[in-house]
């Protein structure tokens, strides 16, 4: 009761700060509130990082720099594993406005989601049972929509000093009530399958609120990192290449058509990759197709006559319905393949590896591959090679800015 009528006190002042500093706290530098950072490798996890506090990046203007890329890189160095990490953050951002947030994310897609949120909740005292209640629904949500073996972590609200420089009172009443918020996750964490509790007891680095450094971040993705990696080591870490889930072709179609792209002039941009593609894998072609109602279409293409040639059952079809490359190293041994149009005539195709390629909402829409009328082998260095090129054609079809 007591601290409840601290906080009643407290919360006008508090909140009359945090408005009086907004516009000085807006002007510090951070990167997108959207983005995603990729590490190069094979087998690659995918992972959504969604909240604000630490997650934002302060400091630095690009995610690859902040606590995401960090993450995301440490974990390729522990696991041995590619990681594709998805970032939506928010500096406001709660655990009740988090909810809508989370369901426009595809979570089907992703092997964990990380929720960092508690700092705007610890800052205004909301009351532990609202918080209790809407970290609770937020992780049934993505367990829900997510796949049966999605992982969920919720980190930890971390020290307030290491985040800002805070006044006194905030910082020992919020300080306070971030330790009551991180107690209670931990809790209802413990007691749900497939959910892991991360404490974040970082410390301050010296540094200013408004130039936090890489190295910071660095430092602070160790304390998520070591947690994380052995989950992701034994989740869809067989070797074998992630299937997919079923296409949703209306879903795929309208994201193809939103780009704009389709019976689009060449572009030396794709052009670019589709010609290092072929010369770094050592085949006779290489193209980058999107995949229209009833044909592929060629956007880029080394060592191809056609612009386009008709859908049928094609290898590139296949392509996109995985996560990650499809090989055949000698389709005329393949019996799914074996009486292809592809394979019995022109090109007389023997050798295909595909990568998906994604819109910008994560929907497969095409592919880079590159095929041979020879058949030959396909290490992992060539696998990583592949997906890093597919990943530039993704961030060309990114909005500039």
């Amino acid at each position: 009761m007591f601290r409840t009528a601290v906080h009643s006190i407290a919360r006008p002042w508090v909140v009359f700060w945090l408005a009086s500093t907004a516009l000085s706290r807006a002007l510090i530098p951070r990167p997108p509130g959207t983005d995603a950072v990729h590490t190069s490798g094979i087998n690659p996890a995918r992972l959504l990082l969604i909240g604000g506090g630490a997650s934002i990046g302060f400091g630095v203007l690009s995610h690859d720099l902040a606590l995401g890329g960090h993450v995301a890189r440490q974990l390729t160095a522990i696991t041995g594993r590619a990681i594709d990490l998805d970032l939506v953050t928010d500096r406001e951002m709660t655990v009740t406005s988090a909810l809508p947030t989370l369901s426009k994310q595809p979570i089907g897609r992703y092997d964990a989601v990380v929720i960092s949120l508690g700092l705007i909740e610890a800052l205004t005292f909301r009351p532990a049972s609202e918080w209790v209640a809407g970290l609770d629904e937020l992780i049934e949500r993505a367990l829900d929509r997510g796949r049966d073996d999605l992982r969920v972590f919720v980190v930890g609200v971390p020290p307030l000093p290491a985040l800002m420089t805070y006044p006194l009172p905030i910082r020992v009443l919020a300080g306070r009530h971030a330790r009551t918020i991180n107690e209670l996750s931990r809790v209802l964490c413990a007691g749900r399958d497939g959910v892991t509790f991360l404490p974040f007891e970082v410390s301050h680095s010296g540094e200013t609120d408004r130039f936090r450094s890489s190295a910071t971040y660095a430092r602070w993705a160790e304390e998520l990192s070591r947690p994380i990696a052995p989950l992701l080591c034994t989740h869809g870490a067989d070797g074998e290449p992630a299937r997919g889930d079923a296409v949703d072709e209306a879903e795929r179609q309208s994201s193809l058509e939103a780009l704009n792209i389709l019976d689009t002039a060449p572009e030396e941009r794709f052009d670019r990759i589709t010609t290092t593609a072929r010369d770094l894998l050592g085949t006779a072609s290489a193209a980058i197709t999107f995949i229209d109602r009833d044909r592929h279409w060629f956007k880029s293409r080394a060592g191809v006559h056609r612009d386009q040639t008709p859908r049928l059952a094609t290898l590139c079809d296949v392509t996109i319905r995985g996560r990650e490359q499809f090989v055949v190293e000698d389709a005329a041994d393949d019996p799914r393949f074996a009486d292809n149009p592809m394979v019995v005539a022109e090109p007389f195709l023997r050798f295909y590896a595909g990568y998906p390629v994604e819109a910008p909402d994560g929907v497969p829409v095409g592919t880079l591959s590159v095929f041979d009328p020879q058949p030959r082998s396909f290490s992992d260095a060539d696998a990583a090679l592949l997906r890093g090129l597919a990943l530039m054609v993704q961030n060309e079809l990114r909005p500039p800015g």
